[in-house]
């Protein structure tokens, strides 16, 4: 549990590093290209959600942020045992760092230090942006590799425990048949 927390703590500081150095080294607009023809970071204020969604929601977005917040950091404190699933509880915390860092660009909005989520990457190949024309932060990328992360962890490690699980337990029982069977 606690390695979860000091995980979605290190995320949010890196959120919070990235988008200081953004504001403080590039003009709103503006476009570095990272690497050619795949990453490209432009500075935008964003005061909607994901593919602009819900524009000027800042209000109703910091409502539903801070749910995400506390819901994520109950499943962090209820399921996050990091020694027995690394993968889950990686997850967990990436989720909740996300939603915190995001949450707090929502909040600095909301009392009017800033006029929306900064927003700074944006994916391409080639002349296409690969996300739908969408600029997004560190925050948002942990939120979707924990999204990710989770997938994989309830969908294929749980099945392939379950399917060690039963092997094992059909072993067991053919072993207990031979045994009875002498």
């Amino acid at each position: 549990m606690i390695i979860g927390y000091l995980i979605a703590f290190v995320v949010v500081i890196i959120d919070i590093i990235s988008k200081v150095i953004v504001m403080n080294n590039m003009q709103l607009g503006n476009v570095i290209e990272v690497i050619p023809g795949f990453i490209k970071f432009r500075y935008v204020l964003n005061t909607g959600m994901a593919f602009s969604l819900f524009d000027n929601a800042t209000g109703a977005l910091f409502v539903v942020s801070f749910a995400a917040t506390i819901g994520f950091g109950y499943l962090v404190f209820r399921y996050s045992d990091y020694l027995k699933r690394k993968t889950l509880s990686i997850a967990l915390a990436f989720m909740l760092g996300g939603t915190i860092g995001n949450l707090i660009d929502r909040f600095l909005t909301m009392i009017g230090l800033r006029k929306g989520v900064v927003d700074f990457i944006e994916l391409w190949i080639g002349k296409v942006n690969i996300i739908g024309n969408s600029t997004f932060n560190l925050a948002d990328a942990f939120l979707v590799v924990g999204c990710i992360l989770l997938i994989i962890d309830l969908l294929i490690l749980e099945s392939v425990k379950t399917y060690n699980r039963e092997k094992q337990l059909k072993e067991l029982e053919n072993n207990g048949t031979e045994d009875n069977s002498r």
